[in-house]
């Protein structure tokens, strides 16, 4: 809940340690580096020693590097420990997916993963408004070290999770790589992979270099109230979001309703460019990212449903590994635009995505057309 609630104002730290936009860029860029290749073997990870082990070891390892990451005093300080923040979850991400998939049957996975996001969404709510107050009262180190002795004790909570049952034994790790890596040459599998990619990717880049940015720099707003628009906007999203899991099952609305979450990018792009309020960034916020309740359940729900059980662990590294490079890539453009194009120009060349990412849903709809998953 805390780590969630401190991301937003990554940002701001490194920028109150003397990081310009373009060097927070690249801190946050180079400290998915190791995350982005660890994620190749924390998926296997997860397949061979089971998904549970992973999810209790992760939050104590982040833990620990908040409160390391609480030291830091230039932002050259902060990347060591922020890449140790990161690196476990390229074992538990996997593993959390992998989960899902494993222990809910499959017309339900839309509906699954639209209710973990939304549980995910509900936690950060409180984690924006009490990391955001505890930032303007007592400051950065007090609350990353806060952050990082909540994450220790999230560990104690997932004990208590259950290890999914194997339906068969694991192959050799040779030929076990080769058949859920040789999933890739499915055209379907290729797709989601890389819709999965950018969509995150950019995703990430607004939340945690361009909206804090322009909050900061154009609209002046502090900590607690760029906290309050994060903690409205989860609500909002939480609310929709198992709806939103739901109606993607429908053979006949998935396509339409993806389609419409991304055009709906583009007036909150446009929006951006004009935002100098309070209420203007919170409805930038709703538009971008709250009513984004369609697009990430139809991936996630159809690559679970295109893989065996004993490759998803794989394949959700892989996935995400290639996630976490296009998130590199595109938190380093955004950064480095903001400075030689300025804040409106970056955004404005942001609208390319949502045109792009629609055409490659529409690439999906026809991949998928014939398999037992087409809904």
């Amino acid at each position: 809940m805390f780590a969630l609630g401190f991301s937003p104002f990554m940002a701001y730290f490194l920028r109150e340690i003397g990081a310009s936009v373009s060097e927070t860029a690249f801190v946050l860029a180079l400290s998915r580096v190791g995350y982005g290749l660890l994620l190749l073997v924390g998926g296997v990870v997860g397949d061979f020693v089971g998904r549970r082990l992973p999810l209790i070891i992760g939050p104590i390892v982040i833990g620990f590097s908040f409160i390391a990451l609480s030291g830091a005093r230039t932002w050259s300080d902060a990347i060591i420990p922020l890449t140790f923040s990161m690196l476990p979850t390229a074992f538990t991400a996997p593993a959390v997916f992998a989960y899902i998939s494993d222990i809910i049957d499959e017309p339900r996975y839309g509906r699954a993963y639209g209710i973990y996001f939304a549980i995910m969404n509900l936690s950060a709510i409180l984690g924006y408004v009490i990391v955001g107050h505890i930032i303007e009262i007592y400051g950065y180190v007090v609350s990353l070290e806060s952050v990082g002795a909540v994450s220790i004790l999230t560990a104690l909570v997932r004990v208590w999770l259950r290890e999914p049952r194997r339906s068969t034994t694991l192959p050799p790790l040779a030929r076990y790589l080769r058949e859920a890596y040789g999933t890739l040459k499915d055209r379907l599998v290729s797709l989601l992979v890389l819709s999965h990619a950018l969509y995150i990717g950019m995703a990430t880049t607004m939340v945690s270099v361009i909206i804090p940015s322009w909050a900061r720099d154009i609209a002046s707003m502090g900590e607690a109230q760029l906290s309050i628009i994060f903690a409205i906007e989860s609500a909002v999203y939480s609310v929709l979001s198992p709806i939103g899991g739901r109606l993607i099952e429908s053979s006949v609305w998935w396509l339409r309703l993806s389609i419409l979450e991304l055009l709906i990018k583009i007036p909150a792009l446009l929006l951006l460019t004009q935002t100098l309020t309070f209420f203007q960034l919170l409805l930038v916020m709703i538009l971008d990212s709250g009513l984004a309740i369609f697009v990430l359940p139809v991936l996630d729900s159809r690559l679970s449903a295109a893989l065996a059980s004993i490759h998803r662990g794989a394949i959700w590294g892989l996935q995400q590994s290639i996630t976490q490079a296009a998130t590199i890539s595109l938190t380093l453009i955004g950064g480095y635009a903001w400075g030689a194009l300025g804040p409106v120009n970056t955004v404005l060349a942001f609208l390319a995505y949502p045109v792009g990412m629609t055409l490659l849903i529409l690439f999906l709809a026809r991949a998928s057309r014939g398999s037992h998953f087409s809904g």
